[in-house]
């Protein structure tokens, strides 16, 4: 008998217990890591997820020539290509420009825009294999503006990023402005799709025609549509709304919370071995304390007080004169003006701290003790994010800090933004914190998309090396084709279909999520409103 051939006995118990084991899996009562249901509910999502990548169509994308150093504005691009409400913001804004009469004010601007809706449009993923794009004329038209992009030396992507938002603005709101001057408001027909040709300025690189954009005249109009909405204004995703507010720790009085819209938060990274974005989020919105600032109504109080003063002096000094003396009449005179004062400042401190007192002269107060918050009151449709890493050694050399920031797939921003519930008190937060919500529960994310809280991951620019020096590459969120952020519910949120590629200049490779997530030094993050 083989030593490895288990006796007759021993293998009939094996059989029976197989078999019981089968039957009572079949019934439900034995079940791996939880409940039947649970458990086979599980392997159909990850047979489908298998199934999914399986059957998903090859995807490839376009990389980007480096010209010397500029791996700052090709990893950025690739991240704007890959967030879908930018994408419709740039066609918006060059298709705007059709409309506009007069574009010698701002042509390099438009020569801007139309460039970068070319690139965008490349950027886009591909069926096969495609050669990579110079980004000679985008960068010739950014020189213009900005001498420091073709310098050729190490530059920041935060700072392209807002030379690229301030463009697009500038464009939009310009545009906005000739169709109006040329009534647009009273035209009943809509004014077609298309782009305006625009004269290139003299560059150092001639442009060869296969990169040259598209630029339709007239004539092209009908072919040249796009589906892109046309009208006297764009929506610009990147733009939210911050409320701030500053109160005085002595005697409680908060200043008018005073509102400022973004295109971007800059958010300190905390000098630990590792956090999370959540933690950078909670250090933008923490409540501050401040040594500097002087508070309107301890100034408005000291100067009732020393106005007070000043009028029982002057009455002091009336006592005993004549009444038609002229020492006299000017200690009257100046009690009537103290007199009047003391109303105006009186009126403002109950009513309007901030009104302006024109003839009063404040008392110079040393600065006081008082608290700062900032919250996001209203929320972009792409939340752009920049973790800011300069740190500052003893020595007073700058540095960068290489904390490991952790990311979301789903961020849920609602501890973070105002409610209807405004507080002023210098101790407590503008708007209380929101109820925490499952991230798993397709019901609880329901309810942050409904108040436009919850975002979803598509890019992020990765810096490695030095504080002055090294590289910066992207990673981009590629869709499945026909998906997009308006028709996805909540229950497909909670699984994650999209493919990851690293993009470094010309090179790309499909990475797993996980690996996103854990990239630790990520530099600007991209997220979209879901």
């Amino acid at each position: 008998m083989s030593l490895l051939t288990p006796p007759s006995n021993s293998r009939n118990l094996l059989v029976l217990a197989s078999v019981s084991v089968a039957s009572l899996v079949a019934l439900g009562i034995v079940a791996f890591g939880g409940v039947g249901g649970s458990y086979s509910s599980r392997r159909r999502q990850s047979s489908k997820r298998r199934q999914s990548k399986r059957h998903r169509p090859h995807v490839y994308l376009r990389g980007l020539y480096n010209l010397g150093n500029t791996c700052f504005l090709n990893s950025t691009l690739q991240s704007l290509a890959s967030v879908a409400s930018f994408d419709i913001y740039v066609n918006n804004c060059v298709a705007s420009l059709a409309g506009a009469d007069n574009l010698g004010g701002y042509s390099v601007d438009a020569e801007i825009a139309v460039q970068l809706k070319h690139v965008l449009d490349l950027l886009a993923p591909q069926p096969r294999r495609v050669a990579a794009h110079s980004p000679r004329a985008l960068i010739d038209s950014l020189g213009h503006k900005g001498r420091w992009i073709v310098s050729r030396n190490e530059q920041d992507a935060q700072e392209l990023f807002q030379m690229l938002s301030s463009t697009l603005q500038t464009v939009c709101r310009q545009a906005e402005t000739s169709l109006f001057d040329s009534g647009f408001l009273a035209k009943t027909t809509p004014i077609e799709n298309g782009i305006i040709t625009i004269s290139r300025r003299a560059s150092c690189c001639p442009i060869d025609s296969a990169d040259q954009p598209t630029l339709p005249n007239s004539q092209d109009d009908e072919k040249a549509s796009n589906g892109v909405s046309l009208g006297p204004s764009s929506d610009n995703p990147l733009l939210g709304m911050a409320a701030s507010r500053i109160a005085c720790v002595k005697c409680g009085y908060t200043a008018a919370i005073r509102h400022f819209t973004f295109d971007n938060l800059s958010l300190a990274v905390p000098h630990v071995a590792n956090t999370t974005i959540e933690d950078c989020l909670a250090l933008y919105t923490a409540i501050d304390q401040l040594d500097d600032f002087k508070c309107r109504r301890c100034t408005l109080a000291a100067t009732l007080k020393q106005t007070q003063e000043d009028i029982l002096r002057h009455k002091n000094n009336l006592e005993g004169l004549g009444s038609a003396s002229k020492k006299a009449r000017r200690e009257e005179a100046a009690i009537s003006k103290l007199c009047d004062q003391q109303r105006l400042l009186q009126d403002a401190l109950t009513n309007d701290p901030e009104a302006e007192l024109r003839g009063v002269r404040m008392v110079s107060l040393p600065a006081g003790v008082s608290t700062k918050q900032t919250m996001i009151a209203r929320t972009p449709k792409v939340l752009m994010l920049h973790l800011s890493r300069s740190i500052y050694l003893p020595n007073g050399v700058s540095a960068k800090n290489p904390a490991c920031v952790r990311l979301q797939r789903l961020l849920d921003i609602s501890p973070f933004t105002t409610t209807g519930h405004i507080s002023t008190s210098a101790s407590k937060p503008i708007s209380g914190p929101s109820v925490p919500v499952n991230m798993y529960s397709s019901k609880s994310l329901a309810e942050v998309r409904r108040r436009n809280c919850l975002y979803r991951l598509c890019a992020l620019v990765i810096h490695s090396g030095a504080h002055d020096s090294g590289h910066f590459y992207a990673y981009r969120r590629v869709d499945e084709p026909n998906t997009g952020n308006e028709c996805v519910d909540a229950e497909a949120l909670l699984v994650d279909s999209a493919q990851w590629f690293l993009v470094s200049d010309i090179s790309f490779t499909e990475v797993s999520l996980d690996t996103v997530l854990n990239a630790g030094n990520g530099y600007l993050l991209f997220y979209e409103r879901v």
